[in-house]
């Protein structure tokens, strides 16, 4: 897996999902992974948040250099098919962002990560003051993420700071959790987990955003 990923949040009308997808999935991805430095794409569409603003459809591109997608090469692609004609203008909100990966996390041995993301995850957005991040960061790898690894259900975590935005409202921490199924972070076992440990007294309080949801994956592509 790559040290950097470019996430795309985006959402569109619900009547017209289906040639979002079709389009998606058929013309633009193909496309995009024509551009040189992109390894992998992953699609993903929202089961639940506690966000009323969450975006519905979630891509991940994992890539090789976070200038990327500012790139020429980038630009061209996201330029040809049928995508800019048809779908461009009918998305009705985008948050995108490149991220730098800062630790990850797994279960067990048995559980270790595959080639690609996995079938369901958490997504967790999170901002803190600058002046806490140092702990912030400490307190996420050595004393919550070991306790959350403990819930049943978790196979393990990635975790991403921000490097850019072109959008803006996109919060500088990401953590990606790999879950057997949507539902498990509402599940009492999740949320004892969360409320273990010093996490919950020291950062929590403090968090300045934060965003949350499970998606379910739609389709992966990998580089030609």
């Amino acid at each position: 897996m790559s040290d950097y990923i470019f996430m795309l949040l985006l959402d569109v009308p619900q009547e017209i999902d289906d040639r979002f997808n079709t389009l998606y999935d058929t013309d633009h991805l193909p496309l995009m992974m024509q551009v040189p430095g992109i390894r992998l794409s992953s699609r993903y569409r929202l089961n639940w948040s506690d966000n009323p603003d969450m975006l519905r459809y979630l891509t991940l591109y994992d890539i090789d250099d976070p200038e990327l997608p500012r790139g020429e090469d980038w630009k061209r692609q996201s330029g040809l098919g049928a995508w800019p004609t048809e779908m461009r203008d009918r998305v009705t909100a985008r948050r995108n962002g490149v991220f730098r990966k800062l630790a990850g996390h797994r279960a067990s041995e048995g559980s270790q990560k595959g080639e690609g993301w996995s079938e369901h995850l958490y997504f967790l957005q999170q901002g803190i003051p600058p002046a806490l991040e140092e702990r912030f960061n400490l307190l996420y790898d050595t004393d919550h993420i070991p306790l959350m690894l403990q819930a049943p259900g978790v196979n393990g975590c990635e975790r991403f700071r921000l490097v850019w935005s072109g959008t803006g409202d996109v919060p500088d921490y990401l953590t990606l959790y790999d879950i057997d199924g949507p539902d498990l972070p509402r599940s009492p076992a999740w949320k004892a987990q969360t409320n273990k440990g010093r996490w919950p007294i020291e950062m929590r309080p403090n968090f300045t955003a934060r965003r949350n949801g499970a998606y379910s994956r739609i389709s992966q592509f990998t580089a030609p």
